[in-house]
């Protein structure tokens, strides 16, 4: 096997891995958006029983409108005209006030799973660990408090509308099979290329959007330190250098989102050209049908209302797969957060903290950030209460490191830190920080 073999096989093995990944952060993603729309269970009734009136109502029209065609004018019933009108008049604003009320379901079902979403993330990245956010960049945590959630938040009122968008669609079906089923045929016949080409757009577009939730990501990581510190870097005449930074993510974002756009410009004219085509298709035919007094121009009406009526759907079922891919990508990102361990966190069963004088002993402490990094090795110290203990020595030698041993902000990996006895690691977290005072070297003001 010559060195390029072996080479091409690692790259191919990464690649696949990175697949997998990215289909397993995917397919969790799909399960926090299904658990977290789960609590809307009744507005989603209502909005589904409202797309299901809209629906009815809106494949009523052409029909009210074929039979005051051939019934009406071509059989000079005013009467007959005047009544179908005035039931499309009806039908009509039963259509607009189920409009209203299915988007305000599917509006208010997406707010509050973006809010849910939102408050639950926030929470749980308040109990994490020191050493996560010690990892992670500001920005990026908020690119996914805010651009990810307005992701999930965008394809969760596209699915209730996307739904009754289909059903429409089966309905037209239904009405063109039972009317002709050549006509039906040539009206629906180029669906499975649309389904080819959106299978094809959707494997396509899903690292697109994958990678460009991590560019926006990056941005917001590099705005998120140049503000918090401008004043480090006017300090040091660095606002070039930061400014070249904040191109290079800039120019990311755009390379990634014009490579998604590119995409999409390739996907939705297909959308737009396929009624077309059928309406062509309907009023070549048709016409033969008519001129043979096989088909009423009745029905050819109803037939070209009903291709209309599928420009629409189409072009949500677009939107959909274009969107869900990167909300599938955004919300397993926001899963990859909610899914990390609370490391520091209280027992099973917490002790109540001492009534002492507050002894605090080092018992054989060692510690480290990290492999390859250790800070503290086997540290014994004993310290009284009320006594005031000074801690010096050389910078990284882990003296504040000693002092966030003590409320906890991370434990220990050998030996024990304990106050009156008690290991701290016993306490519940939060009655332990209620007893400790520290002043931290950064002042900060919350606003």
């Amino acid at each position: 096997m010559t060195a390029e073999t072996t080479e091409t096989s690692a790259t191919k093995s990464e690649i696949d891995q990175r697949t997998e990944r990215d289909r397993a952060s995917r397919s969790a993603g799909w399960r926090l958006m299904v658990e977290a729309v789960r609590p809307q269970k009744w507005w989603i009734v209502v909005g589904v029983v409202s797309g299901f009136i809209w629906t009815l109502a809106r494949l009523a029209v052409p029909q009210l409108a074929a039979r005051a065609v051939d019934d009406g004018i071509r059989g000079d019933d005013l009467h007959l005209v005047f009544l179908l009108t005035l039931a499309m008049l009806a039908v009509g604003v039963v259509q607009a006030l189920t409009t209203g009320l299915r988007r305000y379901c599917a509006f208010r079902i997406a707010l509050r799973t973006e809010t849910d979403l939102r408050t639950r993330l926030f929470a749980h990245l308040q109990r994490l660990h020191f050493a996560f956010h010690d990892e992670a960049q500001t920005g990026q945590l908020m690119a996914r408090a805010n651009s990810d959630l307005q992701q999930i938040n965008t394809v969760v009122i596209l699915l209730p509308l996307t739904a009754a968008s289909m059903l429409t669609m089966i309905g037209v079906l239904i009405i063109m099979m039972m009317k002709s089923v050549v006509l039906a045929v040539l009206a629906l016949g180029l669906l499975p290329l649309l389904n080819r080409a959106a299978t094809r757009f959707s494997t396509r577009i899903t690292p697109a959007n994958l990678a460009l939730q991590e560019e926006l990501s990056g941005l917001s990581g590099v705005v998120e330190e140049s503000l918090s510190g401008i004043r480090i870097l006017k300090g040091f005449g660095a606002e070039r250098l930061q400014v070249k930074r904040l191109d290079d993510a800039a120019d990311g974002v755009l390379k990634q989102a014009l490579r998604a756009a590119k995409l999409r410009a390739g996907f939705m004219p297909l959308i737009d050209l396929l009624p077309t085509l059928s309406l062509v298709a309907i009023i070549w035919y048709g016409g033969h049908l008519v001129l043979d007094g096989q088909l009423a121009i009745g029905d050819i009406l109803a037939y070209n209302l009903y291709v209309l009526m599928l420009i629409w759907p189409l072009r949500m079922v677009g939107m959909l797969v274009a969107q869900s891919s990167r909300a599938s990508a955004a919300a397993g990102r926001i899963h990859e957060i909610l899914s990390t361990d609370v490391a520091v966190d209280d027992p099973l069963n917490p002790v109540p903290l001492p009534d002492g004088p507050g002894n605090l002993l080092f018992e054989g402490v060692s510690f480290g950030y990290g492999p390859g990094r250790v800070v503290l090795d086997g540290l014994n110290v004993s310290i009284s209460g009320g006594e005031a203990v000074a801690i010096v020595g050389a910078t990284g030698s882990g003296k504040t490191t000693v002092a966030r041993l003590v409320p906890r902000f991370y434990d220990v990996n050998a030996g024990r830190v304990l106050i009156d006895g008690v290991d701290v690691r016993d306490l519940r977290v939060s009655e332990l920080r209620d007893a400790v005072g520290i002043v931290f070297e950064d002042t900060f003001l919350f606003s």
